[in-house]
C-alpha cells in the first residue's frame, strides 16, 4: 500500500505540474508551437533551429488550412516540455492502475477507479492533440482544462481513500456546516477557473483579429464572462473569509482550518494575479500564476471537503 500511495501522490504533483506547464504555453502564446502531434514538426525531438526545417515548412505543417507563424524555437520547445510531462504523468496514472491489482482482493473497486483514471488520461491526450489540430478552438481548450480538474480530483480522492484504509483513528463527528460551505466554494472556484480559460482565449482571438497589442482596447471588446469572472472573485474570497472565521470561532478541526488558509492565500494570489492583468496589460509572467493559484486553490478546497465528509469508508 505504502509503494501505491507514493505514486498517488507523485501523480498528484504531476498533475500540478502540467497545469502549470499548460498555463506557461498559453501565457507564452506557444499552443503552436508543435503544429502537429504526437510529433512535432515530424521529428520526436524537435528542431533548435530553422535550418533543420524544409524551406517551405509554414506549407507543410499547416493548420486546419492556415499558415502557422514563423518558427520559434522558445515556443516550440515550451510547447514540447509540456507534452513530456503530459507524458510522464501518463506513467504514472499507468503504474497505478498496474499495481492497483494487488488491492484487488481486498479493495476490488480500486482497479476499476485507476482504469477510470487511465481512460481520463488517455481522453485528455486526444483533446489535447484536437486543440492542435483545430487551430486552439476555445470550447476544447476549456474541455481540456475541465478533464485536467477532474484527473486531479480523482487523484485527491483516491488519495484519501487510501488513507482511509489505513486510518484507525477515531473519526470525529460530520462539521455539516463547513461541509456545505466547502462544496460551495468548490463549485464556485471551478467555474471561475473555466470561466478563465474563456477570457484568455476571447482576449487572444480579439489580439489576433485586431492585430492590435493595447490591452485596454482589449479588453473593452470582452464580453459577459469577462465581467462575471472579474466580479466572481470577490464572492468567493467573501465566502473564503466566513469558513475561515467559523472554523477558528468553533476550534472543532484545526486541519480543517489550516486547509482553509492555505486554499485562501492561494485566492488570494490569484487575485492579486488577476488584478495585474486586468490593468497591467495581461503581463505575461502574471498569466501562469494565474491559472495555476486557482488550480491550487480547487485542490485544497476540494481536499478540505474530503477531509470534513469523514472518512469514505463509512
Amino acid at each position: 500500500m505504502k509503494g501505491f500511495q507514493r505514486i498517488i501522490i507523485l501523480s498528484i504533483l504531476g498533475t500540478y505540474l502540467v497545469i502549470l506547464a499548460g498555463s506557461i504555453v498559453r501565457g507564452t502564446g506557444s499552443g503552436l508551437g508543435c503544429p502537429d502531434w504526437p510529433r512535432c514538426f515530424g521529428q520526436w525531438v524537435p528542431p533548435m533551429d530553422i535550418s533543420e526545417l524544409p524551406s517551405d515548412y509554414k506549407e507543410i505543417y499547416k493548420i486546419s488550412g492556415k499558415t502557422i507563424a514563423d518558427f520559434d524555437p522558445f515556443k516550440t520547445w515550451t510547447e514540447y516540455i509540456n507534452r513530456l510531462m503530459g507524458m510522464v504523468l501518463g506513467f504514472f496514472i499507468l503504474l497505478l492502475f498496474i499495481f492497483s491489482f494487488k488491492l484487488r482482493h481486498t479493495e476490488r473497486n480500486v482497479p476499476w477507479f485507476c482504469a477510470g483514471l487511465l481512460v481520463l488520461i488517455l481522453i485528455q491526450g486526444g483533446v489535447g492533440a484536437l486543440v492542435v489540430s483545430t487551430h486552439l478552438k476555445p470550447f476544447l481548450i476549456t474541455i481540456h482544462m475541465f478533464l485536467a480538474i477532474l484527473l486531479l480530483f480523482g487523484l485527491l480522492y483516491l488519495r484519501k481513500y487510501c488513507d482511509d484504509l489505513e486510518d484507525t483513528a477515531i473519526v470525529q463527528p460530520i462539521d455539516g456546516r463547513a461541509l456545505r460551505i466547502s462544496q460551495i466554494l468548490v463549485g464556485l472556484s471551478f467555474i471561475q477557473v473555466l470561466m478563465g480559460t474563456q477570457v484568455r482565449q476571447q482576449v487572444d482571438h480579439l489580439t489576433r483579429d485586431t492585430g492590435s497589442l493595447d490591452y485596454s482596447n482589449v479588453i473593452g471588446g470582452l464580453n459577459w464572462v469577462f465581467y462575471v469572472h472579474r466580479s466572481f472573485s470577490l464572492v468567493i474570497v467573501g465566502i473564503f473569509l466566513y469558513l475561515l472565521l467559523y472554523l477558528h470561532r468553533t476550534r472543532f478541526n484545526r486541519a480543517a482550518f489550516f486547509t482553509t488558509l492555505f486554499g485562501f492565500f492561494c485566492v488570494m494570489a490569484n487575485v492579486a494575479t488577476g488584478v495585474a492583468l486586468n490593468y497591467f496589460d495581461f503581463p505575461t509572467n502574471a498569466q501562469p500564476p494565474h491559472l495555476f493559484f486557482g488550480v491550487m486553490t480547487l485542490g485544497f478546497l476540494y481536499t478540505l471537503k474530503l477531509n470534513l465528509k469523514g472518512t469514505l469508508l463509512d
